[in-house]
């Protein structure tokens, strides 16, 4: 691409430097490409979500990262799990997961993948440089920071999230409630019965779709949450730090754990893009990943595995287009297929286990009743 004095130049500009643009940046660090990978934060920071850490993101990071395992296991702030319980109306599911997958803060499993591709060779890093703007040209995009940088590059890949400038710019997108989940999350001490290697999902009438959960996390604490559909939180009037308090409240089980609980600072807030609807993530020279492509899963509300996933394959796509001189929509629209097959296919169909539920709930007394059922189980699972 033609070069313009004063302005630094890339093969490819990574906005964002969570799962999904780390695991996108280390998937192209040996790829023979100029990188940049920006974000407004200075790590190690803070993100809002239920620390979960997945068995398929470790999956992936392990097949892109021969050295990953090695790296895993020096990384110190993680807890593995083993199993994972669900409980309604006193009824109890219990789920033993076979992959690899832990829990860490997000502060701390962030800034691990971070410190794992910052300024390699090829890749350059940039911390807490916030992008204002992103201006489209024959031969790619020119991104506008805040305090007026500007970075060209031939190929974008917007990773940054709901709120960030790439999905709204790129893809004209706009927050819709009906595919939207309202979070909070808190971190606690003193929670009672609680297994480390253990995670817990609550479910009650009230509040379905939605679910409150208890992950533990290294040192005695639980980060404790819920997320309810943001169609029905505009339209019930509801106010999700008071639903996370109710929650505990009606339920037997979680008062007894709560009751000599501490919490650790305050409720904080999130919006989570969920995928229950396929949006637009390519086009002329852009694809989009994680969160901005609306990837968090319909059902049970992990949003690292997609990422990872998408970070991974927005990285070969990547490589294609420079090999083959293309970036053109048409071909970008590989990435999607490829993801799709992946796991949008089964995105789809959780979303309509989720609008079901949501119309009629009694689906979910008859899901627990038989779901010890060891082929119910593993259809849920």
């Amino acid at each position: 691409m033609p070069t313009t004095p004063g302005i630094q130049h890339y093969h490819v500009i990574i906005i964002g430097a969570g799962p999904a643009g780390c695991t996108c940046a280390m998937a192209l660090r040996d790829s023979g490409l100029r990188i940049a990978i920006i974000d407004k934060h200075h790590f190690p920071r803070d993100k809002v979500c239920g620390d979960a850490i997945p068995g398929p993101a470790i999956k992936v990071l392990h097949q892109i990262d021969p050295q990953f395992a090695e790296k895993l296991a020096a990384f110190s702030e993680k807890l593995p799990t083993k199993r994972t319980v669900c409980y309604y109306n006193n009824k109890m599911i219990n789920f033993s997961w076979s992959l690899e997958a832990y829990t860490a803060t997000r502060e701390c499993f962030d800034n691990f993948l971070f410190s794992g591709i910052r300024n390699q060779p090829g890749i350059h890093t940039l911390e807490g440089i916030a992008v204002n703007d992103i201006i489209s040209n024959p031969d790619g995009y020119t991104v506008i920071t805040k305090d007026d940088q500007q970075y060209q590059c031939t190929l974008l890949i917007g990773a940054d999230g709901i709120n960030g400038v790439s999905a709204r710019k790129l893809a004209l997108r706009e927050m819709d409630r009906k595919h939207h989940v309202a979070g909070v999350r808190a971190y606690y001490s003193g929670v009672s019965g609680t297994d480390d290697t253990c995670t817990e999902i609550y479910f009650d009438r009230k509040y379905l779709p939605g679910y409150f959960w208890i992950f533990p996390i290294k040192g005695g604490t639980v980060n404790a949450g819920m997320g309810i559909l943001s169609d029905a939180v505009a339209k019930k009037k509801i106010n999700v730090k008071d639903a996370f308090h109710n929650f505990i409240e009606r339920s037997a089980i979680l008062k007894e754990k709560f009751r000599n609980a501490q919490p650790l600072g305050t409720i904080q807030g999130c919006g989570l893009p969920i995928g229950s609807r396929w949006v637009v993530m390519s086009g002329d020279h852009f694809l989009l990943a994680g969160d901005a492509a609306s990837l968090i899963d319909p059902l049970s509300g992990d949003g690292i595995g997609n990422a990872v996933l998408s970070g991974k394959l927005a990285a070969e796509q990547a490589i294609q287009c420079f090999a083959a001189g293309n970036f053109s929509a048409a071909f970008m629209k590989n990435y999607e297929q490829q993801l799709y097959k992946a796991v949008g296919a089964d995105m789809k169909r959780k979303a309509g286990a989720l609008k079901m539920l949501a119309r009629m709930p009694f689906f979910f007394d008859i899901a627990f009743a038989i779901g010890k059922n060891r082929f119910v189980k593993k259809f849920i699972k």
